[in-house]
């Protein structure tokens, strides 16, 4: 509601300028319509947050048991959550911008308030129906307790052991005769065998983070380049903002291929999903990698356009199809779902609490978005670096990226990209060697037992 506000009062906008051509004449927007703008997001990011964290784990919990029927309908109802999603983005990435290019912003952020709020009751209609849990207890207050545990000495103090040893009595046995010293081993054993799942975990959480900053400035600056080539199909003319509708619809055909014909193909390596979660990232490393190689040539035959043409003062009209960019789009799609799923289900499948296993969706997006930060940060160490050479210009300074040299950024993606595949290799073998390790080792115990 505060955005089509803002865009319908003239007094919260900023003086009408060019900012294409002459960015100098233009005039920054005042401090409290800023704010103001500033605020809408963060609460629309918030609330964004919430959806994408809650919204599965309500529909999961809706089916009850751990067995394998109950597995499968929650893996299908991930898929028509996942769909939807997608299905809803691409509706709104095609009508909705029509209508803001057309009648105005601020009819188009209406609308996008309205249908929200018809959501909102929809899924509020439902909620003597619903399966619910009870709450018992924040999964991040283990997982905090193992991240203070495993910076300790194992002989350290450990929340849950203290507060059984002051409760104890002096021969550590109670009114009916339990012994809780096994009690203190049992909660000990636990948080240490917590701590070593979650230390060996933080190493491929760093190397999912690395794998995803390339990503994220691949899908946007492919965006954006694409607002500078033909963007026509026939009669047909494509808004730039309508462009990101691409990858949404290679990222929603691409699910239910994976699903329906991928995956009984990969049965016979004896996983569940085909491939195991580590693998899936590992492979959606590799595709994201490949998508920068191809990105980083059709930019170079761009540039070359741009020169042969006399473009280079231009901001747009670049003679060149938008179609050149739908295969670096399909790779970063087949990324974006193979990485997002391996790490999910990684973390679902290897969390020490099984509270933890709810936040799975949580942590993914946090992963994501701390390497979007990272990824503000690296342009702007990029152009300071590359402002030494070619008269001043960084990279990518400006808004004109028929001036920049988009090509070398994203060779640089690419190798970035290979780094981080290589790095995610590394770790990743040496997580599944540990764990190999300790399950023999458990076994043995059990056996010896």
């Amino acid at each position: 509601m505060l955005l089509p506000l803002q865009a319908h009062l003239p007094s919260l906008h900023p003086p009408i300028c060019e900012i294409s051509k002459d960015p100098s004449k233009c005039e920054p927007a005042q401090v409290w319509s800023l704010t103001l703008l500033y605020l809408s997001l963060l609460v629309f990011a918030i609330g964004e947050g919430c959806m994408r964290a809650c919204v599965p784990i309500l529909g999961e919990d809706q089916f009850g048991n751990d067995g394998p029927q109950e597995s499968h309908l929650r893996s299908k109802f991930l898929s028509w959550l996942n769909l939807a999603n997608s299905l809803g983005a691409l509706i709104g990435l095609v009508f909705l911008v029509w209508i803001e290019n057309n009648l105005g912003w601020d009819i188009g952020f209406m609308l996008c308030a309205v249908t929200v709020l018809v959501g909102l009751l929809i899924t509020a209609g439902g909620l003597p129906f619903y399966g619910m849990r009870k709450p018992n207890g924040s999964p991040l207050t283990r997982i905090l307790q193992v991240f203070v545990t495993s910076s300790k000495k194992r002989h350290a103090a450990i929340f849950d052991v203290v507060e059984l040893q002051e409760i104890s009595t002096s021969d550590h046995v109670d009114g009916d005769g339990d012994n809780k010293s096994d009690s203190n081993n049992i909660c000990t054993t636990r948080v240490d065998q917590g701590t070593g799942v979650m230390t060996q975990m933080l190493p491929i959480f760093i190397s999912c983070v690395l794998i995803y900053l390339p990503f994220t400035l691949l899908m946007t600056l492919t965006i954006q380049v694409g607002s500078t080539m033909d963007t026509g199909i026939g009669m047909i003319k494509i808004p730039s903002a309508s462009l990101i509708a691409i990858p949404t619809a290679f990222h929603m055909l691409m699910q239910p291929c994976y699903r329906q014909i991928l995956t009984p193909l990969l049965r016979f390596t004896g996983h569940t999903n085909g491939i195991a979660p580590l693998q899936h990232i590992g492979v959606g490393s590799a595709f994201g990698a490949v998508a920068a190689c191809i990105a980083t040539l059709v930019e170079a035959k761009r540039l070359m356009v741009v020169e042969q043409k006399g473009l280079t003062l231009a901001a747009a009209g670049v003679p060149m199809s938008i179609f050149w960019l739908v295969m670096q789009f399909f790779l970063l799609s087949i990324m974006d779902i193979a990485c997002i799923g391996g790490l999910v289900e990684f973390i679902k499948s290897e969390a020490p609490d099984p509270k933890a296993k709810h936040i799975a969706q949580a942590v993914q997006s946090l992963l994501v978005g701390i390497a979007t930060w990272s990824g503000c940060a690296f342009v702007q160490f990029v152009n300071r670096v590359t402002r030494h050479g070619d008269n001043g210009r960084g990279w990518l300074d400006g808004t004109n990226f028929n001036r920049t040299h988009l090509d070398r950024f994203f060779f640089l993606l690419a190798t970035l990209e290979l780094v981080a595949f290589i790095n995610y290799a590394f770790w990743a073998r040496r997580y599944a060697n540990k764990k190999g390790v300790s399950t023999i080792r458990l076994d043995s115990n059990n056996l010896g037992a």
